[in-house]
């Protein structure tokens, strides 16, 4: 078996990190809101959406950074980075948010083995929450 390449492991890690995150913010049906206008959506019609944006590697998979956001806010709206912070403010508190923002100044080095793992772990979990 060909050994794939980070940025292949890196595209594969991104599909069920993104699934995750729009899998945990939806109920059993597979509907959840918008972080960030409150639109209601299902799971396969939305994003998942970061406040810091996924160019910062080391906040690209923290599932503190990324919430269920439609297409309207993540893409149009460039995020709607501001009301993402207020509303993580009042779910996480100042502490933890002023940690995150402060974290993307970290180098954050990543091999294979740590994308391999990530992937089983997500992959797995998606899993387990995938509406019947």
């Amino acid at each position: 078996m060909k050994k794939k390449t980070p940025a292949q492991l890196k595209k594969e890690l991104d599909k069920y990190f993104s699934l995750f995150i729009r899998l945990r913010d939806s109920n059993k049906e597979g509907f959840g809101n918008c972080y960030t206008c409150g639109k209601n959506l299902h799971y396969k019609q939305v994003h998942c959406g970061h406040w810091i944006p996924r160019n910062i590697l080391i906040t690209r998979w923290n599932e503190n950074n990324c919430k269920f956001q439609c297409a309207g806010c993540n893409l149009f709206g460039n995020g709607k980075p501001l009301d993402f912070e207020e509303h993580l403010r009042i779910d996480l508190g100042d502490e933890l948010v002023d940690t995150l923002r402060a974290s993307r100044f970290q180098i954050f080095k990543i091999d294979s083995i740590w994308y391999e793992k990530k992937i089983s772990y997500y992959k797995s979990e998606c899993e387990k929450m995938l509406p019947v």
